[in-house]
């Protein structure tokens, strides 16, 4: 029985009446309210039914239907079983429950948000309550082949075809090589430089062939190839909502070097490019400003650019060590450079150089490296900088003034190098032309915990 809003007022003076017989009785508000709590937080996908509660302050001497709506970015039919949007309150009773039922499917998917809003009593708005909505998040219980572990990129032999990537959990106990080619039937390409992550995509910069190739982060299968408008293309950072992708170019032409800019809706590239200077390689977002260090292609560079990511051009230029090889940023804001120095074969050999650069004004403070020392592949962990020089890894924290003098772990042999929660990761390309080796070591301790075999020059590690 649908009642008028006369009716209901008149219910609602008469059950005001009858439960509150004397002064002693009254121990809430007088006036009825109408609110709704969820039963929980969150529910797993697997446990069948989600649980809403609407609560009245009075009770009525009839029947009275409440409607409500449902929003949120669950969707019915698919991750519940699509809801009336309304339901009786009996008569006598203050409370009733609304019950979701949750599916239980194959597919891999974000958690999603069900949220139920209270809109009328038997068509009237004067008795919802300002607590008329709640929410519950529905968490999918499906995992992805490649969630939690860490992804390699391989190099492959230039010319092969052979570039790949690895997946391998943390303990280095489970590898799976290939999972690009075994998800998708195809070859990844050739000289796979490194990945990149935004969002749930990943997106791997493929050199020889000059082409990104875009894959879910976590399934591996194919989203998107790019391949047009890129140029010995090396490494890309995400900002303002696109993509920055350095390029050398022609590596003999010093001129013609540029960042591709990717729209992200569509994976494409846009006309608009980017002139920088020779040699860009490493490139780091920090909220909508960009950093590129430029090592100079095939010859030597010492500069930082820095581009305004909603302008889409170089703002500046800061001068560093030569050959600058890795940078990190800090909590602080501070840009950590890491230079290598020039080689001796050049003839003009320069010792390696860490500068740390204040963002807010491009002030620089650096510290120099032995003119034989040679280091690269700068980390950041817990307020701790480490690198690798001669076979071994130093640490440093960001607020000393000078260089370590010993060593943390030394005999290694790494062509590429990381740290993340006081584990180091390092991989070794052996021979160049068959299978590399991963390893981590215990930060606490300096000891090796694992190795595990991967495949053909391992050069970036990624953590998913």
């Amino acid at each position: 029985m649908k009642l008028n809003k006369l009716m209901l007022v008149a219910l609602l003076i008469g059950a005001i009446f009858t439960s509150c017989s004397n002064d002693d009785d009254i121990s809430g508000s007088s006036i009825s309210e109408i609110r709704i709590q969820s039963a929980q937080d969150t529910y797993d996908e697997t446990v069948g039914n989600a649980m809403f509660n609407i609560i009245s302050t009075q009770t009525f001497a009839a029947d009275v239907e409440i409607t409500y709506s449902v929003s949120g970015t669950a969707e019915a039919g698919l991750d519940y079983d699509a809801l009336s949007g309304s339901l009786m309150l009996p008569a006598g009773e203050n409370s009733i429950d609304l019950v979701v039922s949750i599916i239980d499917d194959l597919d891999i998917e974000n958690d999603e948000s069900l949220i139920i809003t209270l809109e009328a009593v038997d068509g009237s708005l004067e008795l919802i309550s300002n607590t008329n909505s709640a929410s519950i998040t529905i968490i999918d219980n499906e995992t992805a082949p490649f969630e939690n572990g860490i992804l390699i990129s391989h190099e492959g032999n230039f010319g092969q075809g052979n570039a790949s990537v690895s997946f391998v959990s943390y303990d280095l106990q489970t590898v799976e090589n290939n999972i690009y080619s075994t998800v998708n039937s195809n070859p990844l390409g050739d000289t796979a430089q490194s990945i990149g992550f935004n969002g749930g995509l990943a997106y791997i910069i493929l050199n020889a062939t000059n082409s990104i190739e875009v894959v879910d982060r976590y399934t591996f299968e194919s989203v998107a190839t790019i391949d047009t408008g890129l140029n010995n293309p090396r490494f890309i950072a995400f900002a303002n909502g696109k993509g920055y992708v350095t390029n050398w170019g022609d590596g003999s032409v010093a001129t013609d070097d540029y960042l591709a800019v990717v729209d992200l809706s569509s994976n494409t590239l846009t006309a608009q490019t980017i002139s920088v200077a020779e040699g860009p390689e490493e490139i780091i977002a920090g909220n909508n400003t960009l950093y590129v260090a430029h090592q100079g292609g095939f010859g030597q560079n010492n500069v930082i650019s820095v581009i305004d990511a909603t302008s889409d051009v170089v703002s500046s230029t800061i001068t560093v060590g030569d050959v600058p090889n890795s940078m990190q940023l800090d909590n602080s804001g501070n840009l950590w450079v890491l230079a290598g120095g020039k080689p001796s074969w050049t003839g003009d050999e320069t010792g390696g150089k860490l500068s740390k650069i204040n963002t807010a004004d491009n002030s620089i403070t650096s510290i120099d490296f032995a003119v034989t020392e040679h280091p690269n592949h700068l980390a950041l962990d817990n307020g701790s900088l480490y690198y690798y020089s001669a076979g071994s890894v130093f640490k440093m924290t960001t607020s000393d003034t000078t260089l370590p003098t010993t060593a943390e772990i030394t005999g290694l042999s790494f062509y590429g190098m990381t740290v993340n929660n006081s584990v180091l990761y390092g991989v070794d390309a052996g021979d160049f032309t068959s299978n590399g080796t991963l390893s981590s070591y215990n930060l606490s301790s300096n000891t090796l915990d694992a190795n595990a075999t991967v495949n053909i020059i391992p050069g970036g590690i990624y953590f998913n």
